[in-house]
């Protein structure tokens, strides 16, 4: 079984195939080392392009980071800062990457409209940035779709961090459909039992395909409400109804706690094909 995106996300990947997990940059609060999952350079164009004009040009380009840089990011006095931008270099000698820093004076060139004394400030970032430390409890190969044990996200008003929402998230085990051994369809029939002879247009099948969206399950890992569709071999709402109900009935689900709400990744975002047993 393999996990197929449907509708916006399948179109998205199919446009931006290239698009892969992206290992951010770096920011320190408090004395505290973060991941930002974000690139905040970017979000100016111009500046984006600026900067990428003062950057190595033989600086490796890898799948996880496709700008060849890192930008390492401070909190001062409540404003967010970029201390330094970093590139990894290959080193013949030892043959090992090593981080090349852009000079001091180039930096404050290239983002010359928002130096403050000697600090550049993210004057033109306005919105939030999620910044996030601790394990990886969900993992999406696409940019930055990720989720780790602490995440904070900063509310930024032309560079002033106005606000800081604190998370601690946590996984509660159960069943999700990326966790499912695509070898057993048998156990996909007893986990999820279905009157198949209800319908006899089913007759000839060997297989159904249906797909899940919009669940949302509670923190006992119930499921309590999912939208179900039946892809193949064509709709079917009454079929579509009774997976439903069975899909409610199974417990426990694997609940993710993510920044303050309960989310039933694992379960919804599939086609799943159920084997008629033939």
């Amino acid at each position: 079984m393999k996990r197929i995106f449907l509708f916006v996300s399948f179109l998205f990947l199919a446009l931006f195939a290239h698009a892969t997990g992206q290992t951010g940059d770096v920011i320190f609060i408090d004395g505290a080392r973060w991941v930002l999952l974000g690139r905040p350079v970017t979000l100016d164009s111009v500046l984006y392009h600026d900067l990428k004009a003062v950057l190595p040009e033989d600086r490796p380009i890898v799948s996880s980071n496709w700008d060849g840089f890192t930008g390492y990011w401070s909190i001062q006095q409540d404003q967010l800062c970029l201390d330094s931008v970093k590139c990894d270099n290959y080193d013949s000698e030892t043959q090992k990457l090593r981080g090349v820093s852009i000079p001091s004076d180039t930096l404050l060139r290239v983002f010359k409209n928002y130096v403050d004394g000697d600090r550049i400030v993210a004057g033109w970032l306005t919105g939030e940035i999620r910044v996030a430390s601790g394990k990886v409890i969900y993992y999406q190969h696409i940019y930055f779709e990720r989720n780790y044990e602490e995440e904070m996200m900063l509310s930024i008003d032309k560079g002033k961090v106005t606000g800081r929402k604190e998370y601690h998230n946590h996984v509660v085990d159960g069943f999700s459909f990326d966790k499912f051994n695509p070898d057993n369809n048998e156990e996909l029939r007893e986990m999820f039992p279905l009157h198949i002879e209800r319908y006899p247009e089913l007759t000839n099948e060997e297989r159904i395909v249906f797909g899940i969206q919009r669940a949302r399950v509670d923190a006992q890992g119930n499921l309590v409400e999912c939208e179900v569709k039946v892809l193949k071999p064509n709709d079917n709402p009454l079929l579509a109804a009774e997976i439903t109900e069975s899909l409610k009935a199974y417990h426990p689900w694997r609940v993710f706690f993510i920044n303050g709400e309960y989310s039933a990744k694992g379960i919804e975002g599939w086609t799943i094909p159920y084997p008629l047993g033939k």
